[in-house]
């Protein structure tokens, strides 16, 4: 899955995901998948995307990469609700 991803880097840690890079900006944070979604549905198909990092960072994605980023979020998201669900059937 993780081969799939064209925009976000990063790796799954558990029920978390660690993202590396956003479109090649460096953008570090841990994700489950509630967080992933949220940001999903901040993105619209018609508007360019920006995310502030911090003070002196945002990174702006072009409206192009929208509907790509949109679904590598929710898929992100679809992989840590299956392995959540995993852990919790070993318990």
């Amino acid at each position: 899955m993780i081969d799939e991803l064209k925009i976000i880097d990063g790796f799954f840690d558990g029920e978390r995901f660690i993202m590396r890079g956003m479109a090649g900006f460096a953008v570090y944070g841990t994700y489950k998948a509630d967080g992933l979604r949220s940001l999903a549905r901040l993105i619209h198909d018609d508007e360019s995307f920006s995310l502030t990092i911090d003070k002196d960072r945002a990174i702006h994605i072009p409206v192009e990469q929208n509907e790509q980023i949109k679904m590598e979020l929710n898929m992100i998201a679809d992989e840590l609700e299956r392995a959540l669900m995993e852990l919790l059937l070993h318990k």
